[in-house]
């Protein structure tokens, strides 16, 4: 036997006798009206007693034959659903629920050569600069950040010897999310005396670049060992100090270069790859 009568139809019509209405709005982030919400009304067993799906301001309207406490169960996509109880008698009943998004963000931060980058830091941030989520990248530089209800904001990923990359997302937008990060390469070598060959502890290693700038520092340890990181791809002056001053070329155009210094003899040009 029919319990209930579904209507789309938003007009506030009164209750004909032994009728109930239920009616109300539902919200979505921010108080928006959102249309094309499903609601269901069951009983406490499960069975199904109206639906209906709201209008373009986010209404709804539906009438109900019979009388009693029932389960009022909204859905919508990319919104977490809600529930309520509603105790129906003869004449209307109002009630709007708020639907908290269920968007999410996925993608996969990997260096420029593409590989992924495990641990790095996903940060989401709102345009008030609020941080909403923040998550690290698994074993194969993948995320997810889910539960959004917001329409835009800024993804921002940091990695270990990696410049920080940001852009503007949106739960909405199809596919994933990836960032590329620029990961600074490695240069290490050793500083040796040019006589003896011996290596040199506690000489200074500078790394210039092109414009003059000082792109890394180091002190060579007591195996006269030195490593400078964070280099990003250029050419570069090295210069090491212990004896009499010595400078030389390299070209660093990956993620590690290994360059020996000899102090004592005149500058030489080396090309890394």
């Amino acid at each position: 036997m029919d319990t209930a009568q579904l209507t789309d139809d938003p007009a506030t019509a009164p209750a004909g006798p032994g009728e109930a209405i239920v009616r109300g709005r539902i919200d979505g982030p921010g108080g928006l009206p959102l249309p094309g919400a499903t609601l269901t009304i069951t009983d406490f067993g499960g069975q199904q007693l109206a639906r209906a799906v709201t209008a373009d301001d986010g209404t709804y309207r539906m009438v109900m034959h019979a009388g009693g406490s029932f389960l009022l169960i909204c859905a919508a996509d990319r919104h977490q659903p809600a529930a309520a109880v509603i105790n129906v008698a003869a004449g209307e009943i109002r009630r709007v629920l708020s639907l908290a998004g269920a968007g999410q963000i996925t993608g996969r931060v990997t260096d420029r050569a593409g590989r992924g980058l495990p641990g790095a830091t996903l940060t989401l941030t709102d345009p008030r600069g609020e941080v909403v989520a923040t998550t690290t990248a698994g074993a194969d530089g993948r995320y997810q950040l889910p539960g959004l209800d917001g329409p835009e904001y800024t993804l921002t990923a940091t990695a270990a010897h990696a410049r920080p990359a940001s852009r503007a997302v949106s739960p909405n937008e199809p596919g994933p999310v990836d960032l590329a990060l620029a990961v600074g390469g490695t240069l290490t070598g050793n500083v040796r005396a040019a006589g003896s060959g011996h290596p040199i502890p506690e000489a200074s290693v500078v790394a210039v670049d092109r414009t003059g700038r000082v792109a890394g520092a180091a002190t060579t340890d007591q195996q006269g060992r030195y490593e400078l990181r964070d280099l990003p791809p250029g050419v570069y002056t090295v210069a090491a100090s212990g004896h009499a001053p010595v400078a030389t070329r390299v070209e660093l155009t990956g993620d590690h270069a290994d360059h020996d210094i000899t102090l004592g003899t005149p500058a030489a040009a080396a090309a890394l790859y």
